[in-house]
C-alpha cells in the first residue's frame, strides 16, 4: 500500500508542476463520476447517469469546438484545458458506464479511483485503461525486482530510440514539406504522407513503450496499444492493431451499444459512422472527415482484398498514409484533400528524387532513418517473440543489451537546441 501511496503522490506532484489549473477539470471529472456511481442505488440513477455523462462528454466536446468557432480565443481556452483530458475523460466515462450496467460495483475507496484516473505514466498518451483491469494491477503483489527493472528500462530505451532516432528525423521532413504546400505537391505530398506514417507510428508507439516501461518498474502491466498495425490487410484489421485501447473503447461503448453488426448493414453503417465521428471529435474538429473515411473503410471490411497478402498490406498502408493527410495539414481540411489529389495530377517524382537531400536531412540521416525504421518495424512485428527471448537471457546479457540500446540513443538521437520533451504528437489529443 505504501508503494501505491508513493506512486499517487508522485503523479499528483508531476501533474501540479505542469500547471495547477490542470486540477480544475480533472477534479470535476473525478468528483462527479465517483459520486454519481455511488448514487446509482437511488431511484434517480438514470437521470444522474445521463447528466454526469453529458457533463463530462460535454466538457471535452466543448473544448474541442470552442477554439474552432472563437477566433483569437484559442490561447485562453488552451490555458484552462486540463492536460490529458482526452484520455482521462474516456476512462471516467468507461467506469461510469460499467458501474451503471452492473459490470462491477461502484468503488468505495476514493484512493483507488483517483489512482486510476491520475496515474501519471498513462495520463497523457494512454493506453486507455478500464477500472476493473487497473484495480487488479493495483491490488496485485508487486515486489520490486531486477526482472521488472530490466524489462522497464529496456522498454523505455526502445521507445526513446523510436522517438529520438526515427520520429525526430521524419518530423524534419514533414516540417519542410508541410510549410510550403504550394511548392511541395505531387510526389512531395506522397512522400510527406508516407513519412508521416513512419513519424506517427514511431512517435506514438515509442511514447507508449515509455509508458509501459515506467509501469513495469512498479510491476503494473498495462495493455499493449499496438500490434504491428502496418501489417494489416484492411482498415478493419488496422483498427484492431492501431491504438488498440481507443479502438476497444469505441467498440465497447459506442459501436456495440448502437447495435454493432447484429441489426443489418444499414444499422452497422450508422453505428460505425457514429463511432468514428466520436473518434474524429476526440482527436479534434479538424479530424472529423478523417474519422468518416476510416469508418467507411472499416464498413467495407475485406471487400477490396486480393488473394495476395503482401498486396493487401501495401494497399492498406497506402490508404492509411493518404488519410494521414488530415493530420499533416490539420488546420485546413480542403487543403489536405487538395494535396492528396495532387499525387494523381502532378507527376514530379523525378524531381523529388533529385531534391531528396534538400528536404532537411543529409544522406547520412536518410541512411540512419532507413536502417532504424526497418529495425523498428521488424522488431515490433515479432515483439512477443523477442520479449520472451529477452526474458530468458542472463542478467549480464540483458545489461549489455540495455547499454547497447542506450548507446544507440546517445549516438543517433536528435536532441539539442529547439528540442522539447513535451513535443509529442498524440499528447495534443
Amino acid at each position: 500500500m505504501l508503494k501505491n501511496i508513493l506512486i499517487l503522490a508522485i503523479s499528483l506532484l508531476v501533474y501540479a508542476v505542469l500547471g495547477i489549473q490542470n486540477f480544475l477539470l480533472i477534479s470535476i471529472s473525478i468528483g462527479t463520476t465517483f459520486i454519481a456511481a455511488r448514487c446509482f442505488g437511488s431511484k434517480y440513477r438514470r437521470i444522474i447517469f445521463i447528466v454526469v455523462i453529458a457533463l463530462n462528454a460535454g466538457i471535452l466536446t466543448g473544448l474541442r469546438f470552442l477554439p474552432f468557432f472563437a477566433d483569437g480565443f484559442s490561447s485562453r481556452v488552451a490555458f484552462w484545458v486540463s492536460l490529458g483530458i482526452s484520455y482521462y475523460t474516456l476512462q471516467v466515462l468507461s467506469y461510469l458506464i460499467d458501474v451503471y450496467k452492473g459490470k462491477y460495483p461502484a468503488e468505495r475507496n476514493p484512493f483507488y479511483y483517483i489512482f486510476y484516473v491520475i496515474f501519471i505514466p498513462h495520463l497523457f498518451m494512454g493506453p486507455i485503461s478500464k477500472f476493473d483491469e487497473f484495480k487488479a494491477e493495483i491490488d496485485a503483489k508487486r515486489p520490486l525486482s531486477w526482472n521488472n527493472f530490466y524489462a522497464g528500462a529496456l522498454r523505455i530505451s526502445w521507445g526513446l530510440l523510436k522517438m529520438f532516432v526515427v520520429a525526430r528525423r521524419a518530423s524534419i521532413i514533414i516540417a519542410t514539406l508541410s510549410e510550403k504546400p504550394d511548392v511541395y505537391t505531387g510526389g512531395y505530398a506522397l512522400l510527406a504522407m508516407f513519412m508521416y506514417s513512419v513519424l506517427l507510428y514511431a512517435d506514438f508507439s515509442g511514447g507508449i513503450d515509455v509508458v509501459l516501461g515506467i509501469s513495469n518498474f512498479f510491476g503494473i502491466n498495462l495493455i499493449e496499444n499496438f500490434d504491428a498495425p502496418y501489417l494489416s490487410q484492411n482498415i478493419k484489421e488496422f483498427w484492431r492493431r492501431w491504438h488498440i485501447s481507443l479502438g476497444r473503447w469505441l467498440k465497447d461503448y459506442i459501436y456495440i451499444p448502437l447495435g454493432g453488426s447484429k441489426h443489418g448493414k444499414i444499422r452497422q453503417f450508422i453505428s460505425l459512422t457514429v463511432a468514428f465521428f466520436v473518434s474524429g471529435i476526440w482527436h479534434g474538429v479538424s479530424y472529423i472527415v478523417w474519422g468518416f473515411f476510416h469508418g467507411a473503410f472499416v464498413f467495407l471490411g475485406d471487400k477490396y482484398n486480393t488473394r495476395f497478402k503482401w498486396l493487401n498490406r501495401l494497399i492498406t498502408f497506402v490508404i492509411v498514409s493518404f488519410l494521414w493527410s488530415f493530420f499533416i495539414w490539420q488546420d485546413n481540411t480542403m487543403l489536405a484533400i487538395r494535396m492528396t489529389s495532387t499525387v494523381f495530377t502532378n507527376f514530379n517524382f523525378v524531381d523529388v528524387g533529385q531534391n531528396i537531400l534538400n528536404l532537411g536531412l543529409t544522406l547520412t540521416d536518410w541512411i540512419v532513418l532507413g536502417i532504424f525504421a526497418g529495425w523498428v518495424f521488424v522488431f515490433d512485428s515479432r515483439k512477443t517473440i523477442f520479449i520472451n527471448k529477452i526474458k530468458s537471457m542472463k542478467a549480464e546479457t540483458k545489461t549489455a543489451l540495455l547499454c547497447a540500446v542506450i548507446l544507440l540513443n546517445i549516438v543517433f538521437g536528435i536532441y539539442g537546441f529547439g528540442f522539447d520533451a513535451s513535443d509529442f504528437i498524440y499528447g495534443d489529443f
